[in-house]
């Protein structure tokens, strides 16, 4: 019995004790019986006793009870009765704990405060970028300083990383709240400073996951460490792991993230979540393991990993990772291969000539969609038509731009110079889209991954694949998609024309660089840039344009009559001649300046011959009236100049000079409208040495001009341009500063402002 006197019993490794009590036999009983019997007397007698109290420790885990079930139950019911349970550590006091056990002494307060601060505002800041409204940007913001007061508290842990160990790790049979916390952070410390990874603060994203103590460590903890052997060799620790080959494209693009390196950090914390699931509060239940976006960004956000880059990394993640899971919801990391896997393994099977295939027939689609005067990978000259009255757009293929760059300007002059074995006759109706080297590797790729899904697509039913997988299948399928897209638009940005240089032909090279462009499709871009950027391609031609081009007028030295063929001829075969869009831009030429009296059409056959010159009545030719460009045969018809025709009169000899004889003059942009005239002006020679340039413009007008002072600074050596704004209505200095003068002098731009 126990005395009056106080009185404490304290009784460790119970279990151990008698499970090993159970095999030392006594009579017939054995030691560990006998033990039972007396625990449970014992604990009755306390029970009873006002002076006395006993303490005794059982395991928590079926895992530290050595599998043991049914005697750690036993043992626990002994006392069930009669027993007040306390737990060593509850709550927040974890926190405390892993502080003093795991710390060489209590952090600066300092250090602690400007830690928890700069993290917090890193999360607080992507949570007001994503607010919907005001309410939200405001409970946000009022948020902040409780998440300083627990990242201080946690410090030099991420209270997120302690949460998850307390409240999700804690439903794992084989995790020990508080011993099991403390063995993975001592070796998560003790490995960070060997691998010399610094981080303001320890969170589940920086856990060196690739390190062997780290892991090993890890799945002591939560179990499964056979099964998820392949999760961590094709994620993340192998030769080529999905997250160490998406950190390494980043590094390339931006240096400064190769010491974050996210992925690593995004997919370390995902797995930190596929373990364990949280309790729903007041419902009893344990929603399943994984994590939000929203919780994954709280977790990971700081100073150095902003919410842009984490986000984007994690879609590479997604679309790239073999084991990582996506339900719409939560991200996990699971022993079963995701639609990735699935996808690789079809991948492997795309045959190499299948994907220059895929991508012609891409590129045709668009490109036949909005035009049929194009010509899609000729890989002979004789292969792009000649002697049609149109310009041609020739679509290199891919290999092009792998070419050598002399190697590249032969082929080129060969396709535009030579039909065949034959000369080429229109060489001034054809340009060559040339392809971007840097695009080839991006558009493979995605064409490789859209076949594979085709095939995946068309194997659903023995793949037996998922609604979840079809949904992965579907946004990996708009994900390749867009970057076909993206690819596409940038592949074909520049066309060369061919040029005379000092008698010889040459290539003319013109790109689309940095130019915002109206167009938004792949030939409709280069169009826009031969005719709006560069003016190299006319859609429409004045009469009074024309008549100058063909020297047409009264002069001696001046024609009266020239045939429409020649005319058509000498715009598509003389490099250097305004090149047109086709024959119709002629048609509707003659037919305006028909219509307004500037020049005279009629059918050749109509026109008669006397001793050397032609006559044809005014009943026979068109004039002064409006006629359509359906009326117009260019191969049997003949402009004339109009008082060239009346009733009686000879028409002087018809010009059959062929494109070689007429002197073909640069193109220059169309003149200012000008009074029709009986004659054409000649064109001097004289060269233009500067231009002064005086433009009223309102801010709509400003807009059009840009294309214009591009051509002209191309041209120029230097632009001078002087800007008065009236109507002001007294601008703000500061504005000034901040909207004209910073702005220039980033730019690098000289000028000078009188205000």
């Amino acid at each position: 019995m126990l005395g009056d006197q106080p009185t404490l019993i304290l009784l460790d490794e119970v279990l151990r004790y008698v499970e090993r009590a159970m095999t030392i036999p006594v009579l017939d009983s054995s030691l560990g019986r006998q033990t039972l019997d007396f625990l449970q007397t014992l604990t009755t007698e306390v029970a009873n006793s006002q002076h006395a109290v006993l303490v005794y420790s059982l395991q928590a885990t079926a895992r530290e009870a050595f599998e043991n079930v049914g005697l750690l139950s036993a043992l626990d019911h002994l006392a069930a009765r009669v027993d007040a349970k306390r737990e060593p550590v509850i709550g927040d006091e974890v926190r405390q704990v892993l502080r003093k056990r795991l710390l060489a002494g209590p952090p600066p307060p300092d250090v602690t405060r400007r830690v928890a601060t700069a993290v917090a505002e890193s999360v607080t800041q992507w949570k007001v970028a994503e607010a919907p409204d005001e309410s939200a940007r405001r409970l946000a913001l009022d948020e902040q300083s409780q998440f300083v007061r627990r990242l201080g508290e946690a410090y030099p842990f991420h209270v997120a990383l302690i949460d998850l160990m307390k409240e999700r790790w804690a439903s794992l049979p084989d995790f020990q709240r508080t011993r099991g916390a403390l063995r993975f952070l001592a070796t998560v410390l003790q490995t960070a400073k060997k691998l010399e990874r610094r981080s303001v603060l320890v969170g589940s994203s920086d856990s060196p996951i690739d390190d062997a103590d780290v892991r090993n460590a890890f799945f002591t903890e939560v179990g499964q460490r056979e099964p998820f052997q392949p999760v961590l060799e094709h994620d993340f620790i192998g030769p080529n792991a999905r997250a160490k080959r998406i950190d390494a494209r980043l590094a390339r693009e931006n240096p400064a993230l190769s010491s974050v390196r996210p992925a690593m950090r995004l997919a370390t914390a995902i797995l930190m979540y596929s373990f364990g699931g949280l309790q729903r509060e007041h419902e009893g239940e344990t929603l399943p393991p994984g994590v939000s976006e929203r919780e994954l960004l709280e977790a990971c956000l700081m100073p150095g990993l902003d919410s842009i880059t984490a986000q984007s990394v994690l879609k590479r993640l997604r679309d790239e990772c073999f084991y990582l899971h996506y339900d719409g919801v939560r991200y996990c990391f699971r022993t079963v291969g995701n639609i990735n896997q699935i996808l690789e393994d079809e991948a492997v099977n795309v045959r190499p000539e299948e994907i220059p295939a895929f991508l012609r027939r891409e590129i045709e689609r668009r490109v036949s969609a909005v035009t049929n005067a194009a010509v899609i990978w000729p890989e002979k000259s004789e292969l792009i038509p000649d002697r049609e009255p149109r310009f041609l757009l020739a679509y290199l293929p891919l290999e092009f731009a792998e070419k050598s760059r002399d190697e590249q300007e032969r082929t080129a002059l060969a396709l535009l110079t030579q039909d065949g074995a034959e000369p080429r006759r229109y060489r001034n109706g054809l340009g060559l889209a040339v392809p971007e080297r840097r695009e080839l590797e991006g558009l493979r790729r995605a064409a490789k991954y859209l076949l594979a899904i085709e095939r995946v697509r068309a194997k659903r039913s023995s793949y037996k694949l998922t609604r979840e997988q079809m949904e992965q299948l579907k946004e990996r399928e708009d994900t390749e998609k867009s970057a076909l897209e993206s690819g596409l638009r940038a592949l074909y940005t520049g066309v060369w024309l061919l040029k005379m240089e000092n008698g010889q032909p040459a290539l003319e090279k013109l790109a689309i660089g940095g130019r915002p462009l109206k167009a938004q499709g792949m030939h409709e871009r280069l169009m826009e840039l031969l005719t709006d950027v560069h003016g190299k391609i006319w859609k429409s031609l004045r009469p009074q344009r024309l008549l100058t081009l063909l020297n047409m007028g009264p002069g001696p030295e001046q024609r009266r009559a020239v045939e429409a063929r020649v005319i058509r001829d000498t715009f598509f075969e003389s490099p250097g001649f305004l090149r047109l869009v086709d024959e119709r831009v002629l048609a509707e030429a003659i037919a305006q300046g028909s219509a307004e009296g500037a020049l005279a059409y009629a059918v050749k056959g109509r026109v008669q011959e006397e001793n050397g010159e032609y006559r044809v009545q005014r009943q026979d030719a068109v004039l002064g009236r409006q006629a359509s460009a359906d009326e117009i045969d260019v191969d049997g018809g003949v402009i004339l100049l109009p008082q060239c025709i009346s009733v009686g009169e000879t028409v002087q000899a018809l010009t059959e000079a062929s494109s070689a004889s007429m002197q073909p003059q640069v193109a220059q942009p169309p003149p200012t409208p000008m009074p029709q005239a009986a004659s054409a002006p000649v064109v001097t020679n004289q060269s233009i040495e500067s231009l002064t340039i005086e433009l009223h413009l309102t801010k709509n007008l400003l807009y059009r001009t840009f294309n214009v002072l591009g051509l002209l600074a191309d041209k120029a050596g230097q632009i001078k341009i002087t800007v008065e704004a009236e109507g002001l209505s007294g601008l703000d200095p500061i504005w000034v500063r901040n909207a004209i003068k910073e702005p220039l002098s980033e730019a690098n731009i000289p000028f000078q402002i009188r205000e």
